[in-house]
């Protein structure tokens, strides 16, 4: 369980360095109105964004920081916690306890509130975004990396919104160099503000770059047949490595058990030479003691009769009283 543990620590962090900055607005409307941020999950998988910072500061300002405690050993979320509560009206820590809501699904969105009222619940900020200038926004994760970061130009008027274009490939970690930026005012449906809904492709940009380069699947065939007559020459490879080292081992075995009665038979054959002295002598004696067991016999059986056998005398077979002296 612990090594299932350990090795599930980089997917969860890898998770959450593909939460992406969807779309931002400053202003709802010229009279007013809070704007607000909307973040996407663009793994595959469930990502927890929870005690993540989302900020106003600059990245040459957090790095300052990070610098300045460098000799104290803090670790970086430490440092950023301190942060917040130092300068609470730039920096923001997602609470933890709302992990219901805080947990993004595969491809899911989450929109925060820049109204600069925290208390009113886990996703509002506690600052707001300026018109008429340039609005930084930042997320970090707990380790203090960079996880996305955007400058919204000061030209985006009240009502309209900065998004990822629809087209084009979907961001899905920082510095991919493939996200591109529009403005849209909500005047047709290819600019339409739905927040908390992202934008829709109905092109995949990488299937229709493969049909430019490969228009008759020439290609992919050729692909799909490599792919599965390789996989086939390394299943014969196997095989065949496994019969020859199977095939070693039962010849081994073989030699081994043919061997064995050769080596008890010459264990059993006593080792040829002259013997010593002591053991010539038992040798000798042992053959006078069975020669010489007995004196010589006539060989003739002498048979002597004896009268009044106990079997005839009925008073031999009587049980002798005992004598009593007197």
């Amino acid at each position: 369980m612990l090594l299932c543990a350990i090795l599930a620590l980089p997917t969860f962090a890898q998770g959450r360095r593909n939460v992406r900055i969807n779309e931002v607005m400053v202003q709802q409307d010229s009279t007013g109105g809070n704007g607000w941020v909307e973040f996407y999950n663009s793994s595959y998988s469930s990502t927890a964004v929870e005690q993540m910072f989302i900020t106003t500061l600059s990245r040459e300002d957090i790095q300052n920081v990070f610098d300045k405690n460098k000799g104290n050993k803090k670790k970086p979320k430490q440092i950023l916690v301190e942060l917040c509560e130092a300068q609470p009206m730039d920096i923001y820590e997602i609470p933890r306890g709302d992990e219901r809501n805080t947990k993004i699904a595969p491809r899911g969105h989450f929109v925060m509130e820049a109204d600069g009222d925290p208390k009113a619940g886990t996703f509002h900020m506690p600052f707001t975004f300026k018109e008429g200038q340039d609005n930084y926004i930042a997320l970090y994760d707990v380790n203090g990396d960079l996880v996305d970061d955007v400058t919204i130009p000061a030209s985006l008027k009240p009502g309209e919104t900065y998004a990822i274009k629809a087209e084009g490939r979907l961001p899905s970690v920082l510095g991919d160099g493939k996200t591109e930026w529009t403005v849209k005012d909500g005047k047709t449906i290819e600019t339409a503000i739905t927040k908390g809904n992202y934008n829709i492709r109905e092109v995949n940009e990488n299937i229709e770059a493969f049909h430019i380069k490969d228009p008759h699947g020439y290609w992919i065939a050729l692909l799909a047949m490599s792919v599965v007559f390789i996989a086939l020459a390394l299943l014969y490879i196997c095989f065949k490595l496994f019969g020859k080292f199977a095939s070693k081992n039962l010849k081994d075995d073989d030699k081994q058990q043919a061997a064995a009665p050769a080596v008890a038979q010459a264990a059993a054959v006593p080792a040829t030479g002259d013997a010593d002295g002591e053991t010539m002598a038992a040798i000798c004696f042992a053959l006078y003691q069975h020669l010489n067991a007995h004196d010589q016999e006539s060989g003739v059986l002498t048979l002597t009769p004896r009268d009044g056998s106990t079997w005839a005398s009925r008073a031999g077979l009587m049980r002798e009283l005992p004598v009593i002296k007197k």
